[in-house]
């Protein structure tokens, strides 16, 4: 038996909650678009759900170590799991 498709409207909403935490993590974000994520946000009780989701995942990415050796290693390695994944 193959695993459920993927809904796109909950790839779509996933994809909204990254780029939302993104743009009002950045130092550049303005007052209009911290206004429209307000709006967003306020819109759907998922949208919440799903930026809620997204800080966790941020949050979590903060405690990962940084070494540039690991970087280098996840950016180039080849093996058949990550070029399975890439590929599907």
């Amino acid at each position: 038996m193959s695993p459920p498709l993927p809904d796109p409207e909950d790839d779509a909403l996933l994809t909204q909650a990254a780029d939302w935490c993104l743009r009002l993590h950045d130092g550049s974000c303005t007052a209009a678009e911290r206004a429209a994520f307000e709006r967003w946000v306020q819109a759907d009780a998922r949208h919440a759900l799903e930026y809620a989701k997204m800080l966790e995942i941020w949050d979590l990415c903060d405690e990962l170590p940084r070494h540039e050796s690991t970087l280098d290693t996840l950016l180039t390695v080849t093996s058949p799991r990550i070029k399975g994944v890439l590929d599907s």
